[in-house]
């Protein structure tokens, strides 16, 4: 900056070039920069003074650049432009960046706005801007996501993740629906039951069929009343006491812990998987995106024992 201070001696005269050169006008530089015609036009004399330069030139009534203008002008718009990108980038750094996140929609109504509030209260200055997504084939770098979740054993290319909840799913059904269609006492009395059930389009989850058959009940032909396309739909459908659905036991931990759902059985199953969250490895992570990380692993979503509601023979 020394070496430019004794060429120029304030940098307000290279601000104030660029602004005319690009609007080709003193009097439009004025008004942008929030000074008068004769501050601007006082300003570039003095610059072309300094440097020994001619800058502009009036052609009618219409402001030129010169040949020294034009070079001038060029390597100060790159070096603002330069100078926007790095302090844009510092700032991001730094300040209240928005933490892009993706989640299935069952995931985010469920689980996650529930225990929104304890997140923004440990962390006020952390701005979250929330997707609903339930493919597992995401591009995180492409689509510009900073966190996501997904199943499976940890390990994809190009990926960092940590392990956030085993993967158990259970029998779930209304208190009203288990008293007015109950008892259930085994895995194969289910077939005689309203099943709800969701087939997602874009990705594999475990359904009624696999459920019932790793449980030893042959099925021939299953009988599905209703199917939605996120687990979101079945359960809220069991809440209403419409049937049973299948419930992902983090998932459904709030609603039974409220009395909005109860446990038919005991038998669950659990995939020996686990859903992780994961973050692109391809760029370094923003320090919001580092904190949400670290507060959705910290709520151990795995904890909690749910207990199956004994069935009251209505016969």
């Amino acid at each position: 900056m020394h070496r430019l201070r004794s060429l120029i001696p304030s940098a307000n005269y290279l601000f104030c070039f660029e602004a005319a050169a690009r609007r080709r006008s003193f009097t439009a530089a004025a008004q942008e920069l929030n000074v008068s015609q004769p501050a601007v036009s006082k300003t570039i004399r003095l610059l072309e003074e300094a440097t020994g330069l001619k800058l502009f030139r009036r052609e009618h009534t219409r402001l030129e650049l010169t040949a020294e203008g034009q070079r001038l002008y060029k390597e100060t718009q790159e070096a603002f432009d330069h100078l926007h990108m790095v302090i844009s980038s510092l700032q991001k750094k730094h300040s209240n960046d928005v933490v892009r996140v993706s989640f299935s929609a069952s995931f985010v109504q469920l689980w996650l706005l529930p225990r929104l509030k304890d997140f923004k209260a440990k962390h006020p200055d952390v701005s979250l801007r929330i997707e609903e997504s339930s493919r597992d084939d995401q591009d995180l770098v492409e689509e510009d996501i900073d966190l996501s979740a997904r199943l499976g054993n940890g390990k994809w290319p190009g990926i960092h993740s940590w392990r956030f909840v085993t993967e158990e799913v259970l029998p779930v059904c209304s208190p009203d629906y288990l008293r007015d269609h109950g008892p259930i006492h085994e895995p194969a009395d289910l077939l005689q039951h309203t099943l709800l059930n969701f087939e997602e389009r874009h990705r594999t989850r475990l359904g009624w069929r696999e459920w019932l058959e790793r449980h030893a009940v042959p099925v021939a032909r299953l009988k599905q009343d209703f199917v939605f396309t996120d687990a979101l739909g079945s359960i809220e459908a069991a809440v209403l006491g419409q049937g049973i659905a299948l419930g992902w036991k983090h998932l459904v931990h709030d609603h039974i812990r409220a009395g909005r759902l109860v446990l038919p059985l005991q038998e669950s199953y659990r995939s020996g998987h686990a859903i992780h969250i994961i973050m692109p490895a391809q760029r370094p992570p923003k320090r919001g995106t580092e904190l949400f990380r670290d507060w959705l692993i910290e709520q151990d979503a795995d904890a909690g024992v749910l207990q199956p509601t004994g069935n009251a023979d209505t016969g």
